[in-house]
Order: structure tokens, then sequence, then C-alpha cells
């Protein structure tokens, strides 16, 4: 649960920081589908942003929740749609249960390899770092490098201009993003950056040693907020390996009156502690 918080408020906030200047005209919102799947995949997960009146929902079809940004109040609300339960919560106490929730759970895991024979252990510690984890510990900030490659492609009917990020060297992601869907607003420009700001502020405040544990944070921060200023991300391309790869791409953008209902706690979901939640219970 803390990891899919922490993977939902980043990639939100991230997404819709540009997304102050939406052209949704005379409408009530806008709604966006984007479909995420593995490189040679026929398997694709969709996911659905509602945007509206400085509010944003997103759900999709392959996970148990669904997340409502308020930045109005500056309020998430978090569904469990299997136990048909939600919390509604400030960004700091998300980030202190996903820590708190993580941290649980990387003692167990420390605790459980300790126990493992040398050769089992390094093994394990070696497929968790080709699956990007990263054990305990200081290691040497990544040297991240943003090209703008000045080609463009037509994605969900909208000219988008693609970005690379190297990593130390190696084509890391792939970014495309345009300028075609940004005018007037539904997301107020002002509260979308002091929320952002808010987000990065938890963020180094649960993180006191991040500067140790992950050097890398604050210039990956600053690299997607480079590209994510040029325009609305509609497409992306992670390269998690030279033969395996992740995409998320924007397939449709409609526009629509959208009631106030879609942000609200869904009929029938009972409110809970966020503590049981993230327990799971």
């Amino acid at each position: 649960m803390g990891n899919s918080i922490i993977r939902v408020c980043f990639y939100l906030v991230v997404s819709v920081f540009v997304a102050g200047g939406l052209a949704i005209g005379a409408f009530g919102g806008i709604i966006i589908e984007q479909v995420g799947y593995e490189k040679g995949s026929s398997q694709k997960n969709k996911e659905t942003l509602y945007v509206s009146k400085n509010k944003v929902k997103s759900f999709s079809e392959d996970r148990h929740e669904m997340t409502i940004f308020d930045l109005n109040t500056g309020e998430m609300i978090l569904t469990n749609n299997e136990k048909k339960t939600y919390v509604i919560a400030k960004p700091e106490e998300l980030f202190q249960s996903a820590q708190d929730a993580m941290a649980k759970a990387k003692a167990q895991m420390e605790e459980q390899m300790s126990k493992l024979p040398p050769e089992q252990r390094a093994k394990i510690e070696e497929m968790m770092k080709s699956h990007g984890m990263k054990q305990s510990g200081g290691s040497k900030p990544e040297n991240l490098t943003l090209k703008a490659t000045g080609t463009t492609e037509d994605i969900a009917g909208y000219k988008s201009q693609k970005f690379e990020i190297y990593k130390n060297g190696k084509l890391d992601r792939e970014i495309w993003t345009s300028k075609d869907v940004i005018s007037s607003s539904e997301l107020d420009p002002k509260k979308m950056a002091d929320y952002m700001k808010e987000m990065q502020q938890m963020a180094a405040k649960l993180n006191p040693g991040k500067e140790n544990t992950n050097p890398d944070l604050s210039e990956e921060t600053r690299v997607f907020n480079q590209i994510f200023e040029t325009g609305f991300p509609m497409k992306s391309v992670d390269h998690f390996s030279d033969s395996n790869a992740y995409i998320e791409e924007v397939v449709s953008v409609t526009k629509a009156d959208i009631s106030d209902k879609e942000f609200q706690p869904p009929a029938g979901f009972k409110k809970v502690m966020l503590q049981q939640m993230m327990s799971g219970e």
C-alpha cells in the first residue's frame, strides 16, 4: 500500500503540474485515458484521469484503489475498492504513513536476508539491483542528462515533442509532451505549484538523510520538472534493460461536464483510519 501511495502521489503531482492550462473552454472538466504495458505485450492496463475545478481523480482497471486530489483543501482521498473503504488525509500524513510502512517492511526483509547463506543472499541482492532496488547505505549520485530531440509524434491527436533522459550516459527514459492541450485552466497554476512544493518539502522533511540514501531524488525532480513544464506528458518509455521497457501513453483526451460527485468517496464506502488502510485491515 505504501509504495502504491507514493507512486500515485508522484505521478499525479508531476503529471498535472502543467495541466493548469488544460483547454476545457465552457466544459466542466477533461477526461484523459491512458494505457500502460510492457514492450511487446498485448496486455494493457488502462488508467483514467478526471480533472475539474482544481480536483484530480485517478483510477485504473488493474488496481483496487482510486486516488482523488483536491487542491482547494490540500487533501487526498484514497479508496480500497475491494474492502469498500476510504481515507481522507493531508500529504504529510500520507508520506509519514507510507514511510513507516516501508521502513517496517525493509527491516523485516533485511532481517530475513541476514539469516540466509552468503551465496543465496548475494543472488537476491543482485536480483534486487537489477530491478532498481537499492540496499541501505550511501551511493554515488547518478549523472542525469536531458536531451531535447527536436522530433515530434502524433499521440492521441496531439502533436507531441520527444525528450530523452540519459542516466550515466545510457538511455533511461523517453518522454513526449504536448503544448496543444494547454490554454485556459481548470487547475489553478499557483495552487498546483504550491501543492508540488509541499509534496517536495514533505519528502525532504521525512527523509532528512536523503542526500545519502537517495542522492538522485532532487536531480530527478529537477529534470522531470523541466520536461513537464513544456507540456502535458503524452507518452513515456522506461528502459529497464536493453530488452525490456514499460510504456505509458495517452490514448484519448475528452472535454466533458464532470459532476462534483466524481470527486467524492463512492456511495456505500466506509471511512476508516489511515493506519487501518495502510496495514490492509
